[in-house]
């Protein structure tokens, strides 16, 4: 017991202070390690992934996604459009379904591009700046598409010779119409049996 005695703490007064420090860095070191692997921890621990925000369909958009298959953006952005081209939605899709597939890369056999199968022409059109490639944007080419389908129908005053004028071209309609026999074209028949009731 003499080692906590008077004797060995007058005679030890340095090495006990000395050892006091040495405990009180110690410790501090002790806490300061804990802090920065607590630290540590928090920085690598994976945070959770931020969700994509859900579009919520129109339930007739909803409709027509389930009809044709395909995914909610892609619906979402087609019946936008259609609306704002006050052109019946049902028949936007089944126009898309019938030209593309809706497939944004497709490319046809004269040049027709993206969703609708616009040709580089015909889009500049309505604005000069597109390039051929831009009309892979299927935001850009269901706009333009809808908007020529909207002009013809106008032209026309018809529903379903708009739709023709759009696949054939109007002059080659013109034509058709002068000659007094009626126009054959099954891409009308197949746009409106792809989309039913939904064409309105």
């Amino acid at each position: 017991m003499r080692v906590f005695g008077k004797h060995w703490v007058d005679g030890n007064r340095l090495p006990c202070g000395a050892l006091i420090v040495a405990l009180g860095y110690g410790a501090i070191a002790l806490a300061a390690g804990a802090e920065a692997r607590a630290d540590r921890s928090i920085a690598v621990e994976p945070r959770p992934l931020e969700r994509a925000e859900r579009v919520v369909l129109h339930p007739h958009a909803e409709r027509l996604a389930r009809r044709f298959g395909i995914g909610d953006d892609l619906a979402a952005l087609i019946y936008k459009e259609a609306r704002l081209a006050d052109v019946e939605p049902g028949m936007a899709f089944g126009m898309i379904a019938t030209e593309s597939g809706f497939d944004p890369a497709a490319v046809g056999r004269q040049g027709e591009r993206g969703l609708m199968q616009i040709k580089p022409s015909t889009a500049r059109a309505y604005d000069a700046r597109v390039t051929p490639g831009a009309l892979h944007d299927p935001e850009l080419n269901v706009r333009l598409g809808l908007r020529h389908l909207k002009r013809e129908v106008e032209f026309f005053g018809d529903r379903s010779l708009g739709l023709m004028s759009y696949h054939m071209g109007r002059a080659r309609l013109k034509r058709e119409l002068a000659d007094g026999v009626p126009p054959r074209n099954r891409y009308v028949d197949r746009v409106l049996s792809s989309c039913g009731s939904d064409c309105g």
